[in-house]
């Protein structure tokens, strides 16, 4: 029977952040780590990956070899993150052409070449990939993908007994189609949503939609598991331009409320050691934040490097922005895979 949250072993571990294909910059950093081809480590420390594995990278075909190979031989832990999610309801979303082969013509200019998994092992990737766990957790650490949302942790753990991740999973997103079809503003979404004179336009800040807004809201809160895997939503006061269209909710910074003794560590939001001094996440880029400093973000936006093979010249691995890190816990340590070290600070 399938169980959304599952029980660390206990000893050493090394929490490495969304890999998304990049299966050299993994075996860089396991060799860092002091980890053999197979997983092993002299210290007996054990591996957890915070999610997306796949997607955008190079080899997520070798990536998630590796891990299942690691996993089965017991030293290796993952949290599903949304793009493995993606592979397992067929969804096609952004850098997936590895797998999907209608998204390959769409981003062959942005993430190819890249290597892709026969058709013939999808089933097997999919069949074990859906026994991972959503949450993984013991009583120093909590491990989750994007969110800790105690009403979202709630309904997973009445609404997947008995019934599965796939098969709860869909019937969230028919009763979130449900919800969002039958509202009064739907309407008015549906049309503001057609209105690309509205939203494409990046000097012309529109009003703030508020159907569209109530939409962008629901559906990040609905449905519990895109609640806990991609994070949910808040409204903005004032629409912002990004990914090609005006916005008017934006990710909400849930750690500022989370009060719980227990830290907490994520992935999925593209943190950069390059200090920028904006987005969501608090700098330095080696703190811990939120409400008690105990939830940390160890995703350093390695999925990026198809900018750095698509610049001109070329930008190496070592020289790249973007990196592969691991939390060494307990001993609050970063280490990347350029060999690269740094205490984590509580700011």
């Amino acid at each position: 029977m399938y169980q959304p949250i599952q029980t660390l072993p206990q000893g050493p571990l090394d929490i490495i952040g969304d890999i998304h294909g990049e299966f050299d910059a993994l075996q860089k950093l396991l060799v860092r780590l002091g980890y053999d081809e197979h997983g092993n480590h002299p210290q007996q420390r054990k591996l957890v990956f915070v999610g997306d594995l796949c997607d955008r990278g190079p080899d997520s075909p070798a990536v998630l070899y590796w891990f299942r190979q690691a996993y089965e031989a017991g030293n290796a832990f993952m949290v599903l993150g949304n793009h493995e999610l993606n592979l397992l309801v067929e969804d096609p979303k952004d850098g997936s052409g590895w797998y999907f082969p209608q998204r390959a013509a769409k981003e062959s200019h942005l993430y190819a070449p890249w290597q892709t998994m026969p058709n013939h092992e999808k089933p097997a990737l999919i069949n074990w990939l859906a026994d991972m766990p959503l949450i993984l957790q013991r009583s120093d650490i909590r491990i989750i993908h994007a969110a800790w949302l105690p009403e979202s942790i709630r309904q997973i753990q009445t609404g997947i007994a008995g019934r599965g991740l796939i098969s709860a999973y869909r019937q969230w997103d028919a009763d979130l189609k449900q919800s969002l079809q039958t509202a009064e503003w739907y309407a008015d979404y549906e049309h503001q949503q057609a209105d690309s004179t509205l939203l494409d336009n990046p000097d012309h800040m529109p009003p703030i939609q508020q159907a569209l807004a109530e939409f962008e809201y629901r559906r990040s809160r609905l449905h519990p598991v895109r609640a806990l895997t991609s994070g949910v939503e808040v409204f903005v006061d004032t629409p912002f331009y990004a990914g090609a269209r005006w916005r008017f909710t934006t990710r909400f910074a849930w750690w500022d409320e989370y009060t719980d003794d227990i830290p907490v560590v994520i992935g999925h939001y593209w943190r950069s050691w390059q200090p920028k001094h904006s987005g969501l996440l608090p700098e330095p880029p080696n703190s811990w934040f939120g409400a008690k400093r105990n939830v940390f973000c160890i995703d350093y936006s390695v999925g990026a490097r198809w900018r750095d093979r698509r610049a001109t010249p070329p930008v190496s691995p070592e020289q790249s922005g973007f990196r592969l890190a691991a939390l060494r816990w307990p001993e609050n340590l970063l280490m990347f895979d350029n060999g690269e070290t740094a205490a984590t600070v509580s700011t």
